[in-house]
């Protein structure tokens, strides 16, 4: 056996067939081969361990790639197997299809050798590192929920804001954003444009080169772009795609847009300031984007204790006139009343507490008026 393993290659073009078998041979597998979807799909039902690298056309009869990538990927034993699609076909619709049944990239036909070489190189090499890090990434989701200060989405906003306020690089910015989707059950990746290169971050690895793609090429959409359980959100200097949006449940869905809609003005913010070296421009975008966003914040935060007090208010009022009716005791009144009052008084040193969050702002508000006087 090769020191690669076999390669699975999937056509009904006998003569692809041979030249795609040369080509694997050359990159030190061992290859099966399979005339459509449904014949690979045996092969794999048969012995799933066996396969390291699955290349398969598209348009074939039977079962057409995507279909034998879906069923590939469902197989528990053979849903880490590289998958390459090779197909004529590359418009951003093709292309999402195939990512959302589960391919890790694409290759045109006809087959560069060098492409080839190096995708077949490149992808050997993330599964490799996304083995390894699986434990780490598990260990470190569970660190990120047990780390995490505030149990709403509010609170989860206000520490991601407060952190990424001092973010030094992409990678811190992208870790601190991870903690907070995370915390939420959300699987996400952070694609960001710097005048170089393109950087991507996963909360689960490495980027495969197709998911980074449709990345790409989803950026001239709207801002908002949704293809199945999936929505890229875009801005000018960076894309964020949440990969398993909470569709069964509306409410939830509509929740976790805004909150990412918020995450991601603190992520521009943050972006922009590591993007732009100069410095009087990133200090004044930085300092608008944070202070208008800890105004609202603040805002909303003040507007849900007030609600909350006129509540408790409200319910003892409404007590006392009850009672006036119900023809109770003296003691029993006073048993109820009791009640009440304990509830109000607990009430408000939750109240009070919100004092912490106060002095937070009035802290952050200093450090601004110190970077606009130019002492900072």
């Amino acid at each position: 056996m090769s020191d690669n393993g076999f390669a699975l290659v999937v056509d009904d073009d006998p003569d692809l067939i041979a030249v795609h078998v040369l080509l694997m041979q050359q990159q030190g597998y061992e290859v099966l081969t399979a005339a459509n979807g449904q014949e690979a799909l045996n092969i794999l039902r048969r012995d799933p361990s066996a396969v390291d690298l699955i290349l398969s056309d598209i348009v074939m009869p039977e079962m057409d790639g995507y279909e034998f990538c879906k069923q590939a990927k469902d197989l528990p034993d053979a849903n880490n197997i590289p998958f390459v699609f090779v197909s004529q076909l590359t418009t951003l619709e093709e292309i999402i299809k195939g990512y959302s049944v589960g391919a890790d990239d694409y290759i045109t036909k006809p087959i560069s050798q060098d492409v080839l070489t190096y995708k077949v190189q490149r992808l050997r090499t993330i599964r490799d590192r996304n083995r390894d890090l699986a434990k780490q990434i598990s260990e470190s989701a569970q660190v990120a929920m047990q780390a995490m200060t505030y149990s709403s989405d509010l609170g989860q906003v206000l520490e991601f804001y407060k952190n990424t306020f001092n973010a030094e690089s992409f990678d811190e910015v992208a870790r601190l954003l991870f903690d907070v989707t995370s915390a939420q059950g959300l699987h996400a990746t952070l694609q960001i444009l710097t005048p170089r290169e393109v950087l991507n971050f996963s909360d689960q690895g490495e980027v495969s080169p197709l998911e980074a793609n449709v990345i790409e090429m989803s950026r001239p959409k709207a801002r908002f772009f949704d293809f199945g359980p999936r929505t890229v959100i875009n801005y000018a200097d960076f894309s964020l795609m949440i990969k398993n949006m909470p569709l069964d449940d509306p409410e939830r869905y509509g929740i976790t847009k805004d909150t990412l809609g918020t995450l991601c003005n603190a992520i521009e913010s943050r972006v922009q300031f590591l993007l732009y070296q100069n410095a009087s421009q990133r200090k004044q975008e930085i300092v608008n984007a944070v202070t208008g966003a800890l105004e609202d914040i603040n805002n909303a935060f003040t507007n849900i204790q007030n609600s909350n007090m006129g509540v408790i208010q409200t319910m003892m009022d409404e007590l006392d006139d009850s009672m006036m009716n119900m023809g109770l005791t003296s003691s029993q009144e006073n048993q109820i009343r009791g009640a009440a009052d304990r509830c109000l008084e607990r009430s408000k040193q939750v109240f009070e507490q919100g004092v912490e969050l106060y002095d937070m702002f009035e802290k952050v508000q200093g450090q601004l008026e110190t970077i606009l006087s130019g002492r900072g």
